[in-house]
């Protein structure tokens, strides 16, 4: 059984726009209307792969009600927490044209300290029914930036080990509690040391963040480029197979997904890894973000490359 945390989850809405400017009205060509957020992402892969998962978080308003639905048409245990405020909504263009994403976030409501200790006390029960606990994304309003830290001790605690996929500050104060793995993208890595990476200089950090916080794996997404991932059984470098995306949001949780996946049926962590891309890769393929079928996963897994140093 797998446990993921969003706390701050979204109704996401894509649009398909060509040629899309600003200052200008649009009839979009198709639009879709999912449950989002990247922890319900990584349950949706989950759920398609086959494996059982629980997903928590805050939920509020009708919003929060249109997840519920969709979580539970999928399979997914719905075990969120209600809130006073609404869930937000997530819009993206996508301009095919253009080959351009365009996203408008929505900052989501503000949490109560009442709502926040009713997160902790249902996460503490949660996490003694799973084998792996993936807490993603961004924080809400009102909510600390050690937040995911006081989770990754409550799952520790119980002998859970736990993905994190985060960042900015939030990542930065959560790395200290030493999470089974983290999955930082390139602009996300380079954020936090400041600068813009090189490949080489890209394994350093990663060597340095791993070995400093004691965290078993740490990937790097590179985006089309791959992955570079550093592992108490050593550095690697993956490659996936030349695609032409329909869609790229949530291709990093598919990744986290996938990962997910490998661990819990004790895959070695070079499949973990390549798991990982190719869910990853899957889901450029649907314009649904956290989307995948078994059959792309597949093919896919076929077709990555995976080097060790």
């Amino acid at each position: 059984m797998i446990l993921t945390v969003t706390l701050n989850p979204a109704i996401d809405k894509l649009y398909q726009v060509d040629n899309f400017t600003v200052g200008s009205v649009f009839r979009p060509r198709n639009m879709w209307v999912t449950a989002g957020g990247k922890g319900i992402n990584v349950a949706k892969v989950a759920a398609i792969l086959g494996e059982k998962v629980i997903a928590t978080g805050f939920l509020g308003g009708k919003n929060g009600q249109f997840i519920s639905e969709q979580l539970e048409q999928l399979g997914i245990i719905n075990k969120f927490v209600q809130i006073a405020g609404e869930t937000r909504t997530c819009t993206t263009i996508n301009d095919s044209l253009a080959h351009t994403f365009t996203g408008i976030l929505e900052p989501g409501p503000t949490i109560s300290i009442s709502e926040q200790n009713c997160l902790l006390d249902n996460f503490q029960t949660l996490v003694s029914s799973v084998e792996l606990v993936i807490i993603s994304g961004s924080l809400p309003q009102g909510v600390s930036s050690e937040f995911y830290g006081e989770m990754i001790k409550i799952a520790k605690a119980q002998g859970k080990k736990v993905i994190l996929d985060t960042s900015g500050s939030v990542l930065i104060n959560s790395l200290s509690y030493s999470p089974l793995m983290i999955k930082p993208n390139r602009e996300e890595l380079e954020s936090i040391v400041g600068k813009s990476l090189k490949e080489d200089q890209i394994l350093k950090i990663a060597k340095e963040i791993a070995d400093k916080y004691n965290i078993e794996i740490v990937c790097v997404t590179l985006g089309e480029s791959g992955c570079i991932a550093v592992t108490e059984a050593g550095h690697f470098y993956l490659r996936g197979p030349k695609v032409e995306p329909i869609n790229t949001v949530g291709s990093g949780d598919s990744f986290v997904a996938g990962c997910t996946v490998a661990l819990v049926q004790n895959q070695t962590i070079e499949q973990v890894l390549k798991m990982g891309m190719a869910c990853g890769t899957a889901n450029t393929q649907f314009a649904e973000a956290g989307k995948v079928s078994k059959g792309l996963v597949e093919k896919y897994l076929q077709l990555i490359s995976i080097v060790r140093d």
